[in-house]
């Protein structure tokens, strides 16, 4: 969560970290052959476990607060996983600052789903849970021909609400994503609700909308996950209540360097007999049981290590 007080601030130095790490890294990609990207990751990730032993550790603290059973090897080897992850979805980022610059292999499970559900004409909302990288589902639907639209917050990829975060760091770091989007509609930063109108024109024109659920929204509810309560959106469901459209819950998995599996998962009947706030909590109990289900089968590659705190823990981005 951004801290308001820097809205006014020209910039802070969380951007210019940031700048400085997306600028340089592209510099680097552009001159690393993409077919020596798993090499390049894997040095990364070395180079890592040797200069951040703590944080490391932390992840498989948090792992052990957070997590029902211990692996049988121990925390070490998910931990280790999680961060090769997150280097790779780095790496992919910023070779993405070029246009179509990250290219990796990509499977889809369930696109049938989507697919019969446009066939009913009220549009498909992808509630999108936060694994591998974000940047995968973008891609992964722009390949099948059914490029997004993605919502999001207007200060997306910037770590502040500066001047110099909003409208410099954070397009550069969206330049990863935008080519594989048919639109991205922002959520503005002062509160106005013109970008609904936007959002359900397009659901009536029978589009994709993806949305990630793992954050607050204007309307949240509380859900149990992991043994924690987490406030989370109710956007999601409410508008395939008000629009009728299907409502779907997604995620990446990496299953192998540079390789990817996009699963799209059987839909949350959307029931428009309950009133409108009834079925958007009992929507979102569903997505924190099936988000549950998936950290606890692949830890290693929940973002939310990252931004979650369980325990004494505490892992900062």
């Amino acid at each position: 969560m951004t801290d308001d007080s820097t809205r006014a601030s020209w910039f802070c130095w969380p951007d210019i970290r940031r700048l400085l790490v997306l600028s340089a890294g592209a510099t680097a990609a552009a001159l690393v052959p993409q077919r020596w990207d798993p090499i390049v990751v894997e040095s990364l990730r070395r180079l890592y476990s040797v200069g951040f032993p703590k944080t490391l550790q932390r992840v498989g603290d948090k792992m052990a607060a957070g997590l029902p059973a211990k692996p049988s090897s121990g925390w070490r080897a998910p931990a280790e996983e999680f961060v090769t992850m997150r280097l790779e979805d780095m790496w992919g980022r910023v070779r993405g600052v070029r246009r179509f610059g990250w290219r990796p292999a990509i499977e889809m499970d369930g696109l049938e789903r989507v697919r019969q559900a446009l066939e009913r004409g009220n549009g498909v909302i992808l509630w999108c849970m936060r694994f591998s990288s974000a940047t995968i589902i973008k891609q992964a639907f722009f390949q099948a021909g059914l490029p997004l639209t993605h919502l999001s917050r207007e200060q997306h990829g910037s770590p502040s609400r500066t001047r110099l975060g909003v409208k410099i760091v954070g397009p550069l770091y969206c330049r990863a994503e935008n080519p594989y989007l048919a639109e991205r509609v922002k959520i503005p930063l002062d509160g106005s609700l013109g970008y609904l109108n936007r959002i359900r024109s397009r659901l009536r024109e029978n589009a994709c909308v993806s949305i990630f659920g793992e954050h607050e929204g204007r309307q949240s509810a509380e859900v149990e996950v992991l043994g924690a309560r987490w406030r989370l959106a109710l956007g999601a469901p409410s508008l395939a209540w008000l629009e009728g459209s299907e409502l779907l819950t997604v995620y990446a998995l990496r299953t192998a360097p540079s390789r990817y599996r996009v699963v799209i998962q059987e839909p949350i009947v959307v029931d428009r007999s309950a009133p409108r706030k009834v079925f958007a909590a009992r929507a979102l109990a569903q997505f924190g049981e099936r988000l549950e289900r998936l950290i606890v089968a692949y830890p290693g590659q929940w973002q939310g290590w990252s931004y979650r705190s369980f325990g004494r823990s505490d892992l900062r981005a």
